[in-house]
C-alpha cells in the first residue's frame, strides 16, 4: 500500500503542553481551598469546561474564562478582585510559556519530509494554536497546517477534500484516541496512537479500538519505522 499523507496532532504529539493545564489548575485548587476542598474544585471545574466548549471552543483562552466562572461559583461570588486578577494572569502566563518540543520530533520529521506529504491538524484556538506553531520552528516541516474547532468525522472530511486527501492512504497520528484516532479509523484511514501522561479529560478513553488499522507507539521516534512497515506491506 502507498502510504501518501501523514497527519500530526500538535499539543502533547509534537511539543508539551497538557502539564500546563495541569499545573495550572493546581494553583485555582490553592486558591479556592478555604471555599471547597480540592475534589470538588476539580470536578466543578472540569464539567465547566465540559459546558462551555460549545461556547469558548477548545484552548487556553476557554480555560482561563472557566476557571473564573468556577472560581465565582464555588466561592458563592466571594472571589476577590485580587484572586480573579491572578487567575487571569495564570491563563496569560499559560498563553506566553514557551513551547517544549517532544525529544526527537525534529529528526523524524526529517526522516519523513519529501517522501510523504507531512500535515498538521490540530484544534483550538486559531492564535493560541498558531502562536505555538510559530514558537515551535515546526512549521516549514507541513505542507498544510489546519486549526479546526474539533477533530469529529466530519472536521476530518474537511480537511482531507479541501488537501486532496485519499483517505484510504491517510495515517494520522496523535495522544488522543477520540481526537487523533476515532474518526481517521471512522473514514478508512489508519490511526497511530501515542500516549501521553497527562489526558485532558475531555480526551480520555478506556479502550483500544479493535481495528486493523490501529497502532500505538511508545514515543514519536518509532514512528518512521512504523510508516515503513505499513509502506511496505501494502
Amino acid at each position: 500500500m502507498a502510504l501518501l499523507d501523514i497527519g500530526f496532532d500538535a499539543d502533547d504529539t509534537l511539543w508539551h503542553c497538557e502539564h500546563l493545564f495541569a499545573e495550572t489548575q493546581e494553583e485555582l485548587q490553592h486558591i479556592l481551598e478555604k471555599h471547597a476542598p480540592r475534589d470538588e474544585v476539580e470536578a466543578k471545574l472540569h464539567a465547566t469546561e465540559l459546558e462551555n466548549v460549545r461556547l469558548f471552543g477548545y484552548g487556553i483562552k476557554g480555560f482561563t474564562l472557566s476557571m473564573v466562572e468556577t472560581a465565582v461559583q464555588i466561592s458563592q461570588g466571594r472571589i476577590t478582585g485580587d484572586d480573579v486578577h491572578r487567575i487571569l494572569m495564570m491563563g496569560k502566563r499559560m498563553l506566553e510559556a514557551p513551547v517544549d518540543l517532544m525529544p526527537g520530533i525534529r529528526g523524524v520529521l526529517e526522516a519523513l519530509r519529501g517522501s510523504y506529504r507531512l500535515l498538521l491538524i490540530t484544534k483550538g484556538d486559531v492564535l493560541d494554536q498558531t502562536n505555538k506553531i510559530d514558537k515551535s520552528g515546526l512549521g516549514d516541516f507541513f505542507d498544510a497546517i489546519e486549526v479546526v474547532q474539533n477533530k469529529d468525522v466530519a472536521a476530518y472530511r474537511d480537511v482531507f477534500d479541501r488537501n486532496g486527501v485519499r483517505v484510504r492512504n491517510f495515517l494520522m497520528v496523535g495522544n488522543s484516541i477520540p481526537s487523533d484516532v476515532l474518526p481517521v479509523l471512522e473514514l478508512g484511514g489508519w490511526g497511530v496512537h501515542i500516549p501521553y501522561e497527562h489526558v485532558a479529560i475531555h480526551e480520555r478513553h478506556d479502550a483500544d479500538p479493535a481495528h486493523d488499522r490501529f497502532r500505538r507507539l511508545l514515543h514519536i521516534g518509532e514512528l518512521p519505522a512504523l510508516v515503513e512497515d505499513i509502506r511496505t506491506a501494502g
